[in-house]
This record gives structure tokens, C-alpha cells and sequence, in this order.
């Protein structure tokens, strides 16, 4: 009975054994990694990227029409160039408005007399940004802006008798000017003025015992006669440095009074035969005036006005130390900021 019931238990256990086997082999991994199904290649063409055309490179214009200021041009042109290859742009100077392809290509188009016209091409285009350099008549608009280089003739005249009594021994000075016109007639007091800024009463401490400084008439063509009557007074009269405001002046005059032994100040470049006696020229720094305003039209401004700073220009080292320069480049820099005041009257070059 006990052996039976062991044989039962035992077909049991190995019934249930068969019963529990997997009923399909095992799945041995090879480690390859079926690729997946390639899709179909398409039919559509496939067009390669546009290219972007480059655009025109941006340019700066001078216009001068025959006639204008060599030396101005030349200078301008320099300026100009630098300017523009800064910012990456073409330069070119043009002689002829027909030559001037007005597109949006132009950053600036800046001229100088002979007017070209420039408030007419500019209401023809006002795409473009337009610079006039000292044209008469000329008024900054909206895409015009203006450089005056006309300047204020009682400031000049200042600063020519501030450095004429800076330089001369006894304050023995003179002016020699136009008072018909109101240009002149603003020089020759602002002289006056300019000279007293720096002597106050400006007594001489040895004979002749004259009032400077010495005010001398000159009327612009005035003949030879007349011109070396004027010398004459100067002469008499012990003066050592002259000033010779615009409208007076003549390369002729300066070559007599470098002849008489006076120092001269003026305006503009010096005649070769008065070079030794030519002190320094009041000038109008229209270069500087240009680099001042160039930022301002490169970031978008428009309808400036600006008047060029004054400026000392051919300095004669041997008659005008560095430092009187200095001396006086102060009270230039001073009087133009408005911290001195001329005394004059704009409206009528008298004294007020």
C-alpha cells in the first residue's frame, strides 16, 4: 500500500512537468541588428539655395564744378577720403552734376561753390543726404545740412588784436581795414576790442606816445598811392604788427608792408615776398567743422547747421612762439564758446 502510494505521487509530479515546457524553442540573439526598411527615393528635383546679389557699395561725393577753390578741394578731398574709409565706404570727386548718378547708393553729397544747384538736386532727391560747404543762399532743410564758413568779422578782428598785442613789444599796433562796409567796419573794432583785452590801457613806456592800437582806412581796390599812404601812417606812427582785415587786403599791400618792416596778420596763405614778415592767418577751420559733424550725419541727422570754428593757421615760429599760441588759442577757444564777448554790435560793427 505504502509503495503504491510513492508510485502515485511520483507519475504526478512528472505529469505536471511535461505540462508546465515552453511549447517553442528558445530564441538565441546573435547581436545583429536588422536595418530598417530604406524609403522610397523621391522624384522631385531639388533647387539649390538663392544666392542674395550684392549691393551697390555706399559712396561720398564731392562735387566742384570748375571754378572752385583748388586749394579747398584739395583739402576737402583728403578729409573726405579718410571719412569715408573709415565707415567703409567709395570716395570720388565729380566735376559735373551730369556725372552725378543720384541712387540709393550715396551716403553723402557734399559740395562747395560754384553752387551746383544743390537745393534743387535735393528736393529731386530726397533720398540723399546733401553738405553744403559756404554756399551763399544756401539754408539746411531736411535732407540738406549746411557748413558756414562765413564767420563772425568782430571775432576775427578780436582775435587778431589779442595776438597782435600778445606778440608786440609796447603794444604799438594797427589795423588796417574797410570801415564803409560792415564787415570791415566789425573787424576793425573787434581789433580794438581784442587789443585792449590783453594791454588795458596799452600806454606806450617810450616815445612816440600814441594811442594804440592805430586805426588806418583802406577802402578795398584802393590804389597804389593810397595803399602806401596808409603804410605810411603806420610807420610814422612806430607801429610794429598790422593786422589787414578782408576787403582790405591785396597781395601787393602785403608785399609793401613787409617791405616797410611790419608784421603782418591776415587771412588765407601768404604772398611769397611777405612770407618772412607774416605773423599768422585767421582762418576758419572748415576740416575741423567737417569731422565735427561728420558722426552726426553718419547716424541718421539731418538739416544741420554748423559754423566753422576759427583757426590759426601758416604761424611764422620765429615771430609767434608756441607758447603765445597757446596763449592765444585759449581765449579763441573761449570767445567762440561765449565765455568772452567781443563788444560789438553783430547788427551794426559798432562798439556797444
Amino acid at each position: 500500500m505504502r509503495i503504491s502510494l510513492c508510485f502515485l505521487c511520483g507519475f504526478v509530479l512528472l505529469f505536471l512537468s511535461a505540462c508546465s515546457a515552453p511549447a517553442t524553442p528558445p530564441v538565441t540573439d546573435s547581436g545583429v541588428t536588422p536595418a530598417p526598411a530604406s524609403p522610397e527615393p523621391s522624384t522631385e528635383a531639388t533647387e539649390p539655395p538663392a544666392t542674395p546679389s550684392p549691393s551697390a557699395p555706399q559712396r561720398v561725393i564731392l562735387l566742384a564744378l570748375p571754378g572752385a577753390d583748388a586749394a579747398r578741394v584739395s583739402a576737402l578731398q583728403g578729409a573726405l577720403a579718410e571719412l569715408a574709409g573709415q565707415e567703409g565706404y567709395l570716395f570720388e570727386t565729380l566735376d559735373s552734376v551730369a556725372a552725378i548718378d543720384l541712387d540709393d547708393s550715396i551716403a553723402l553729397a557734399a559740395a562747395l561753390p560754384p553752387d551746383p544747384a544743390i537745393a534743387n538736386l535735393a528736393t529731386a532727391n530726397p533720398q540723399v543726404k546733401f553738405l553744403a560747404l559756404d554756399i551763399p543762399g544756401v539754408q539746411a532743410a531736411e535732407n540738406i545740412s549746411v557748413i558756414a564758413s562765413g564767420g563772425r568779422p568782430d571775432q576775427q578782428g578780436f582775435i587778431a588784436g589779442y595776438l597782435a598785442a600778445v606778440i608786440t613789444q609796447d603794444w604799438r599796433v594797427g589795423v588796417i581795414s574797410d570801415p564803409s562796409t560792415l564787415a570791415g567796419k566789425a573787424a576793425r573794432n573787434g581789433f580794438g576790442k581784442g587789443v585792449v583785452f590783453y594791454c588795458g590801457l596799452c600806454r606806450p613806456a617810450y616815445p612816440p606816445f600814441v594811442q594804440y592800437p592805430l586805426f588806418v582806412d583802406l577802402a578795398q581796390g584802393a590804389s597804389s598811392a593810397e595803399q602806401q599812404a596808409a603804410i605810411d601812417a603806420l610807420v610814422a606812427n612806430a607801429v610794429k604788427t598790422v593786422y589787414v582785415a578782408s576787403g582790405a587786403s591785396s597781395p601787393a599791400l602785403f608785399e609793401s608792408l613787409a617791405q616797410a618792416g611790419l608784421q603782418i596778420i591776415g587771412h588765407g596763405t601768404p604772398p611769397a615776398q611777405a612770407s618772412a614778415q607774416w605773423v599768422a592767418s585767421i582762418e576758419l577751420d572748415e576740416i575741423g567743422a567737417l569731422r565735427q559733424l561728420w558722426p552726426r550725419l553718419m547716424s541718421g541727422e539731418r538739416a544741420i547747421f554748423l559754423q566753422a570754428p576759427l583757426t590759426l593757421a601758416a604761424r611764422n615760429p620765429l615771430l609767434f612762439s608756441t607758447g603765445r599760441q597757446r596763449l592765444v588759442e585759449k581765449v579763441m577757444q573761449e570767445l567762440l564758446a561765449g565765455y568772452i564777448d567781443t563788444g560789438i554790435d553783430i547788427q551794426t560793427g559798432e562798439p556797444r
